[in-house]
């Protein structure tokens, strides 16, 4: 029995090319970010290269990297399927602005609250400090 020899072009590849959904996310990234290193920041991971498996199309957007990107308020769905969900005009506004106020709020007392506390232990550093300066006299 003798083996066939396999072109290297015609090999079946190990990879899925995913390009459509690398372009969008591309795309994605450049409105609303700029760039894939301020992406990453945003998300919280080391540095843009985590991102180039899927802005390259060599991988597949994931469960982890999909709430990330959520977070940030990415459509995954559109980059995933090219379809965006469509709302009615009227309900869009409505909707929006007063989710958007409640979440404004929201956002802005916990910043406040995490200031305080940022501050409180500032204050306890200082201190810390002075007792340190005085020990050290």
């Amino acid at each position: 029995m003798q083996k066939e020899k396999i072109e290297k072009s015609e090999e079946p590849s190990n990879q899925t090319d995913y390009g459509e959904v690398a372009e969008r996310f591309r795309q994605i990234i450049k409105e609303q970010f700029g760039t894939q290193r301020a992406l990453a920041k945003a998300i919280d991971v080391k540095d843009g290269s985590y991102l180039t498996p899927y802005v390259t199309g060599r991988s597949m957007i994931g469960s982890i990297l999909r709430k990330k990107l959520e977070a940030v308020g990415i459509d995954v769905d559109y980059i995933l399927t090219g379809r965006r969900e469509e709302i009615p005009p009227g309900e869009q506004e409505d909707v929006d602005k007063e989710e958007l106020y409640d979440q404004c709020t929201s956002k802005i007392l916990e910043i406040q609250s995490r200031l305080m506390e940022l501050n409180n232990a500032v204050l306890e550093v200082n201190q810390m400090v002075g007792r340190l300066k005085k020990s050290a006299k």
